[in-house]
């Protein structure tokens, strides 16, 4: 079906309705009639209320009600209407000027299809039947004409004087803050559309795209822009093959321009276009992705050759750059030794030591510790005279970024585009950021570096502490305890330096409280015995310590007392998180079955002292000798778990 709308814009951008006969419609009406040997034969142009006659022959009538007129039927079809006999077709039957009037009987109608839509039909009709219609060659003929009809509507539409509706439509068009354009597709010899060519654009074409709209003009897309981009001719394939208008958000590469719009399908073979470059917008957006997403690697990479590495492949992805990098400089910025970094494919290696005079004057920018930025290395004073060695590295748009030390410039931050590149002022205050960033991560990384370094060699010389507190303690106290009592020490002793050795490991510098309780466990050879489940809690140094001195005492006593004493006895620890009224308490749960009975001890030791202190010392502890084994609960702020 053809729409009504775009054929109504056809008419008035033809200007034709109403005008006085001209030699060319009516010789080519005149054609028809004589090689289809009909009595009559019209133009006829439908608007929204009527029909009416550009040339006829054989007939005076000017123009007709649009439901009278057979010609809509070929309109509303957008194909070729041949009827035989006017009187057997139900369409036409009752139709006045074949009931009465001239009783017309036989019809063939073409439509006149332009880049607007059909606007109308060329037919010839006849007042007997013709049974088997037009001949072949008839038909042919009547859709030459038809074409040559349209041919001259639009020589008039081009070389006519505009009067006051057609200025109105053209107004349109030329007031229009969106870029506008109307085509026709090309294709190739299987049919597939290839390219279009460009009939009309207006005046916000050129401030949308650049280009004039006298370079336009009878010009094809791949004349224009040079360069196969296969993803704008699939978008106009789909306008067309689905005849409906199709929107798009597409970058155009040859420009690096992006355009946010719609085609829209506008008869055989024709497209138009309305649309807005949206690359600052599109640009804003992905810096600020980029910011996002260069923090999370900041944050979590803890390597800072593969930190910095992924840190460039986001910056040049957050620029739609050719190349990424970074690179560390001499004191005397004589040299910068550069990383590979991150570049698109086909980008040449830039990995190596470069000698900055090699590449121009840059010296001077970098030791005042500004940034370079240059638009075109093969123009800018700079480096117009050393340009072949940029173009070695396929740099024409360059910006260096310097990273500052105390007070100097350690290291370059480099992003490169391959073709000349107008840097904004958002774009070198986005790359200041990153640079400050990633500086302040680097810091971030290297005192941390050296942090566990000191960590290290505490660690080393606590063990060596604990191990002489342990012999030390083994020859004074060896005839003043028995060996039960003096194991029992030692076993204190040697859960205190695990829970250490824990909280050195750890990344954060606390200890895990499901790995504490499973190496104590295992080191007593009974962590096959035991259930453990709950969810990550990280423990404070003082925490950890208590914890571990906690859980080596109850294993203890499990075993020489408690379930862990027979073969099938088995203990349960669990942990979890309740809410209080102030707050939450992490409760951590020890049972014990299929053990022996168990009752209450009727002396405390120090043993038991430990257990009573609780998780950090504060108490919080429920211990119930039960028929089935020793149930037990401890309780503590989980704030105060974690901080101390």
């Amino acid at each position: 079906m053809v729409d009504n709308s775009a054929r109504a814009v056809g008419l008035l951008a033809y200007d034709i309705l109403d005008t006085p006969p001209e030699r060319g419609y009516d010789d080519l009406v005149l054609l028809a009639r004589q090689i289809c040997a009909t009595p009559i034969a019209t133009m006829g142009l439908i608007d929204a209320h009527r029909q009416w006659f550009k040339a006829k022959t054989g007939t005076t009538v000017c123009e007709s009600a649009l439901e009278e007129a057979i010609c809509r039927l070929v309109v509303e079809e957008d194909g070729p209407v041949e009827i035989e006999d006017l009187t057997c077709d139900p369409r036409t039957a009752a139709n006045p000027n074949v009931l009465g009037g001239p009783k017309v009987r036989f019809y063939s109608g073409v439509p006149l299809r332009t880049p607007f839509g059909t606007i109308g039909a060329l037919a010839v009709i006849d007042t007997v039947p013709r049974p088997g219609g037009l001949t072949t060659a008839q038909r042919e003929a009547l859709e030459k004409f038809s074409s040559l009809v349209v041919d001259l509507l639009e020589l008039r539409r081009r070389s006519s004087a505009l009067d006051d509706s057609q200025k109105r439509w053209r107004s349109l068009f030329s007031n229009m803050d969106e870029g506008y354009y109307l085509a026709r597709v090309v294709r190739d010899e299987t049919g597939r559309i290839c390219d279009w060519l460009y009939q009309e654009v207006n005046p916000a074409w050129e401030r949308h795209v650049g280009i004039g709209p006298d370079q336009v003009l009878g010009q094809t897309y791949g004349a224009l822009f040079s360069v196969d981009e296969p993803e704008w001719v699939d978008l106009v394939t789909r306008t067309m093959e689905s005849d409906r208008p199709v929107s798009f958000l597409q970058r155009l590469q040859s420009t690096g321009r992006w355009y946010d719009g719609t085609f829209y399908p506008v008869g055989q073979d024709y497209f138009s276009a309305t649309f807005r470059e949206v690359t600052k917008q599109i640009a804003a957006e992905q810096r600020q992705a980029g910011l996002i997403a260069l923090g999370d690697v900041l944050r979590d990479e803890r390597d800072i050759a593969l930190m910095i590495s992924k840190a460039m492949e986001v910056i040049g992805t957050a620029f739609s750059a050719d190349r990424a990098t970074y690179g560390e400089i001499d004191h005397d910025i004589e040299t910068i030794t550069v990383s590979e970094g991150w570049a698109l494919p086909g980008m040449p290696p830039i990995k190596g030591i470069y000698r900055f005079d090699d590449y121009g004057k840059l010296r001077p920018t970098l030791l005042a510790g500004d940034p370079l930025v240059i638009t075109d290395t093969l123009t800018d004073i700079r480096t117009r005279d050393d340009s072949e060695a940029w173009l070695s590295l396929r740099a024409r748009g360059v910006i260096n970024v310097p990273v500052r030390e105390d007070g100097r410039n350690v290291a370059l931050m480099l992003v490169h585009f391959a073709d000349p590149h107008e840097w904004t002022s958002e774009e070198i205050h986005w790359l200041h950021n990153a640079a400050d960033r990633i500086e302040l991560a680097i810091a971030r990384r290297r005192a941390d570096e050296l942090q566990s370094m000191i960590n290290g060699e505490i660690a080393h010389r606590l063990r060596n502490t604990l191990a002489m507190v342990q012999a030390v303690a083994r020859m004074t106290l060896r005839h003043s305890l028995s060996k039960e009592e003096a194991d029992r020490f030692h076993e204190r002793l040697h859960s205190l330096g695990r829970a250490h050795d824990l909280l050195h490991s750890d990344d954060r510098r606390a200890a895990v409280l499901g790995d504490l309780v499973g190496n104590i466990l295992g080191d007593a050879s009974v962590l096959e015995r035991c259930r453990i489940s709950g969810p990550v809690i990280r423990l404070g140094t003082r925490a950890a310590m208590s914890t571990a001195l906690l859980i080596h005492e109850m294993t203890t006593n499990a075993c020489k007392h408690g379930a862990l004493s027979l073969p099938d006895g088995i203990v349960t620890v669990e942990w979890l998180i309740e809410k209080t009224v102030s707050g939450s308490d992490l409760v951590l749960l020890w049972r014990e079955s299929h053990g022996p009975s168990v009752i209450a001890p009727t002396r405390k030791g120090f043993g038991a002292r430990l257990i009573s202190f609780g998780l950090i010392g504060t108490g919080g502890v429920s211990l119930r000798y039960e028929q089935e084994g020793l149930s037990a609960s401890f309780r503590a702020d989980i704030e105060k778990i974690m901080r101390t």
